[in-house]
């Protein structure tokens, strides 16, 4: 290089240095620390451009790790979760860019049963957002459905081509999770361990409350599971045994129920696979067990009514209490959200209120025999506490048919790569990502959470890498892979 031209590089990056000390100074002298964000910020914008794989590993690292807006600002104008929520904004800017502009993915990926849904459900998403009772609420839902669809699903869809990538974000969302875990349990240990009711709060700032805590436990202990298996003998082995044995705690004194019952039927649903009980068996016996159910759902109902035990840091009493729905506050604030959904449903049945707009509208339908003393009219006291319904209240009755879509098609997809695949390894990491999938099947039955980036990002990307495992060891692809465009990401 010319020593002119490397002269003036010189004297611009100095002077440029100068610069940026010179407004750090100005920052500091009037109480800007946040100033000193920005270098960060330009940082991961340059690592973003450059190396889009390690941009994203960063990012699911930080993804246990992140605080809603709201633990830092009262009362904030956009309630995000810092630092990976605009870190996810700029994935899916990004990801247009590539794919309208530069034209470097493969679109075809999209178009499997999964990505047709997915559009399905983004599309019907719209058209409610249109219709909207708050049409502001629900354009913000719309966009982080978008953002989260774009980074952990259409992203993952490439950077999971590259082998061994999947389990490099598996391992880096275990690593964030492990410290949040240690967090909670050191801060439930000084309010009294078994101390259930200061389980709710005590992962605060990371968590808004200990049911999402235990979801995403629940997905991941499966995978832990696995890895604990599959990393052979020595040091990585003790690691993940440390952080199962660190996750398991975690779970059992997050006292949340739905996360103890999920994880036992995602954990249930793996054996029967282990097994290869045949699915001629199986299914029928499922479908069997639900018509007696709804068969004998009085005497159940009868039967719950007369069970007395409430949410207890006994962990036998505190499980039994979930089938108590006559004391319970827990459970009887949760039917009040039920039943103020099916009320609104009936009135606005096919459009819905507008995705995001329950929270805000239900509180006119709660009628006073069923109010409970957490019960609330300001629009503060979260969802419906069932994606199911949230689905069917807020997106109508069509809203709610393509989310069951989407569910049995994911489930679907994820028994066709585990058919498919030869490599034993790789058949037990599907197992592992379905049970994680199936444990918030049924955990959706009683909250909502696909709306945070915690559980998003989990859903999200374990659905990318059903196609992308069967696309990479299926017996049907993988001959065909030289056909397939080479992808190199920096390693």
């Amino acid at each position: 290089m010319p020593v002119q031209k490397l002269r003036t590089r010189y004297i611009i990056a100095g002077m440029s240095g100068m610069v940026f000390l010179l407004i750090s100074l100005l920052a500091v002298r009037n109480d800007l620390f946040l100033f000193w964000i920005i270098p960060v910020v330009l940082l991961l914008l340059m690592l973003a451009v450059i190396a889009i794989d390690r941009f994203f590993l960063v990012m699911v690292f930080f993804i246990p790790l992140s605080v809603q807006l709201r633990f830092i600002v009262p009362e904030p104008p956009a309630d995000l979760f810092l630092p990976t929520e605009l870190m996810t904004i700029l994935l899916m800017l990004i990801v247009l860019y590539k794919i309208f502009a530069a034209k470097e993915y493969d679109l075809s990926l999209l178009k499997k049963p999964v990505g047709i849904v997915i559009l399905l459900l983004i599309v019907w998403t719209v058209v409610t957002s249109l219709t909207s009772t708050m049409p502001l609420v629900s354009v913000k839902h719309l966009l982080v459905k978008l953002w989260f669809i774009s980074a952990f699903y259409i992203l993952a869809l490439e950077l999971f081509r590259k082998k061994g990538f999947l389990e490099k974000v598996l391992s880096v969302y275990i690593a964030g999770m492990v410290p949040v875990v240690i967090f909670n349990i050191r801060n439930l240990y000084a309010s009294g361990l078994f101390n259930q009711l200061a389980a709710h709060s005590s992962v605060r700032p990371f968590f808004n409350d200990h049911t999402s805590f235990g979801a995403v436990l629940a997905f991941l202990i499966p995978v832990c599971i696995w890895f604990v298996n599959s990393s052979g003998s020595g040091w990585k082995r003790l690691l993940y045994i440390l952080a199962l044995l660190v996750f398991i705690a975690g779970i059992v004194f997050s006292y949340s129920r739905a996360a103890w019952i999920s994880l036992i039927t995602g954990l249930g649903f793996g054996l029967l696979m282990i097994l290869r009980v045949p699915w001629k068996l199986s299914i029928p016996s499922f479908i069997a067990v639900i018509v007696l159910l709804v068969m004998i759902w009085p005497s159940v109902i009868n039967r719950l009514n007369t069970i007395n035990q409430t949410s207890s840091g006994n962990m036998a009493e505190h499980l039994q209490s979930v089938a108590n729905i006559s004391t319970d506050i827990s459970n009887l604030e949760r039917i009040n959200r039920w039943k103020s959904a099916v009320r609104m449903t009936a009135e606005k049945p096919f459009f819905g209120w507008g995705p995001g707009t329950y929270q805000f509208q239900y509180a006119p339908y709660q009628f006073s025999y069923d109010k409970t003393p957490i019960s609330t009219n300001f629009g503060t006291g979260g969802n419906a506490h069932s994606e199911y319904l949230g689905y069917l209240v807020e997106t109508g009755l069509p809203g709610f048919v393509f989310y069951l879509m989407l569910i049995i098609t994911v489930l679907i997809t994820g028994l066709r790569a585990w058919d498919n695949i030869e490599d034993i390894r790789i058949r037990r990491l599907v197992i592992a990502l379905l049970c994680g999938v199936i444990t918030y099947v049924v955990h959706g039955a009683l909250n909502n959470f696909l709306d945070t980036d915690k559980i998003a990002s989990l859903f999200w990307m374990y659905t990318a890498a059903f196609i992308t495992l069967e696309m990479s060891y299926g017996q049907k692809e993988h001959s065909s892979q030289t056909a397939v465009r080479h992808h190199t990401y920096s390693d």
